[in-house]
């Protein structure tokens, strides 16, 4: 009997033993817990001031405040941000230094913070770099911008270090979509003789409201993130160029800040908004321009934003994973693209405007490009569920591609990163008869380096962070 005993108290002893040497490793092999915050930031520019480079005459009223918003998730000691801004595009240094900025206070690096535009056309497109060739000594328009651009990146330090102090734990992870109803609509339509005639924004041609939608991704996908079955935020992505009217002096966040905001009073639940690859995509065939048209539009996107929330898969939240790649985009080498013709152009006084701020933006491109500067792409994972951030005005064919390559993944895309090469198109566009994006597109034909990049942070194939 005291045998068996003593044998009992050795094999207790070992199994505790056995469990404390197990335990910790169990323990420490555990991913940290995912946490996040929200911000929203008031961006909207001082009226009267020349902000910006031009695109949009200078702000006179203020129909709806811009704002930049987004997210700020933890796992263990690494920080990532997602922020999107109600702005036409930011380019170059000026991106360069708002992601520095946002990182120093995120305390993370540039690499983990995805800073994309919304794209909207009553908002300013920010580029410093190209100022600095535009004007050859301090300007007006300079020093707004460059006054402004700071001034947003202190609003954005100060949002993030405020909701890096109240941050929830993640539990769960929603996702769902939903078709939008006569929204989108292909701006190439090609005609019998092969060429392109161009559908922009608004039409008012009643042949060009007929033609068939053509190429878009009809989906608008959301991503939800919960705190055991309370929804913390619910991010939007849809391909489209979101603005319906523009060019009176007016600063509105437009269609989709319209319906973002209207679903976040309705729901109580922060809303984010990001434009996928809608570089060839607008609503001209449903815009002629009206506040009547403006009005449909907004309210077919905020049913398809809100009946997508009727569709939510949830599930236990996954390890984050953070990659990126880094592109060299090849510049462009068609004639009226090249270095002295744009020097040329700044060299003219009499050089229409729209000349002169599109050779600054080429001239800027082919600068960076002489310094072999790449353009970083990255890639937000939770196991099957994947977030692309790219640069540019990319084509929704590129959007398409991914989705049909990795039918596996549950995938959403945000387009209009870093713009300071303009529309990225496909191979054909380039030598199509007509058309708009390539004759505003600083890059070679890159469409196989486009996709592969995609496809290496797809398989995993990135960088870390």
């Amino acid at each position: 009997m005291n045998h068996q005993r003593a044998i009992s108290k050795i094999l207790g002893i070992s199994l505790i033993l056995f469990i404390l040497q197990v335990v910790p490793t169990v323990t420490s092999a555990a991913e940290p817990a995912i946490q996040i915050g929200t911000f929203s930031v008031d961006i909207t520019p001082e009226l009267n001031q020349p902000i910006g480079m031009g695109f949009i005459p200078i702000p006179k009223t203020v129909e709806h405040p811009l704002l930049a918003k987004g997210i700020l998730l933890k796992q263990g000691d690494h920080a990532y941000v997602l922020c999107a801004l109600d702005w036409m595009e930011v380019h170059n240094e000026s991106y360069d230094f708002l992601r520095a900025e946002i990182a120093k206070t995120a305390n993370t690096t540039a690499s983990c913070v995805a800073l994309q535009c919304l794209h909207q056309h009553t908002g300013p497109a920010i580029d410093s770099t190209a100022q600095k060739i535009q004007f050859p000594t301090k300007s007006p328009r300079q020093t707004a911008s460059l006054k402004y651009e700071q001034e947003v990146a202190r609003k954005l330090q100060a949002a993030i270090k405020k909701t890096s102090q109240n941050l929830t734990t993640v539990t769960h992870m929603g996702t769902s979509k939903s078709k939008v109803d006569r929204v989108a609509s292909n701006r190439r339509i090609k005609q019998p003789d092969g060429s392109i005639k161009v559908r922009s924004s608004k039409s008012t041609d009643p042949d060009l409201q007929a033609a068939p939608e053509g190429i878009i991704d009809p989906w608008l996908r959301t991503l939800s993130f919960y705190s055991q079955t309370k929804p913390l935020v619910q991010i939007h992505y849809y391909a489209t160029h979101p603005q319906s009217f523009y060019g009176d002096a007016r600063i509105s966040y437009d269609t989709v800040g319209i319906a973002r905001e209207q679903l976040q009073q309705k729901s109580n639940v922060f809303q984010v908004y990001f434009t996928g690859c809608g570089g060839n995509t607008a609503m001209g065939k449903y815009n002629n321009g009206s506040r009547k048209a403006r009005d449909e539009l907004t309210s077919r996107l905020m049913q398809a934003m809100d009946g997508s929330l009727d569709h939510i898969k949830r599930t236990p939240i996954e390890p984050l994973q953070w990659q990126t790649v880094d592109v060299n985009f090849p510049v462009r080498r068609a004639p009226e693209f090249l270095e002295d013709r744009n020097r040329q152009i700044l060299a003219n006084e009499k050089s229409k405007y729209s000349q002169v701020i599109k050779a600054a933006i080429n001239l800027a491109w082919i600068e960076r490009a002489k310094r072999n500067e790449t353009i970083e792409f990255s890639c937000l994972s939770f196991g099957k569920v994947k977030i692309l951030h790219l640069p540019g005005e990319p084509f929704v064919e590129f959007q398409l591609a991914a989705q049909k390559r990795h039918p596996e993944l549950s995938l959403f895309v945000a387009g209009y990163g870093d713009c300071g090469m303009s529309y990225i198109g496909t191979d054909v566009a380039y030598s199509d008869r007509g058309g708009y994006e390539q004759t505003w597109s600083f890059i070679d034909p890159s469409e196989a380096l486009f996709l592969d990049s995609m496809s290496q942070l797809l398989t995993g194939k990135g960088k870390d962070h």
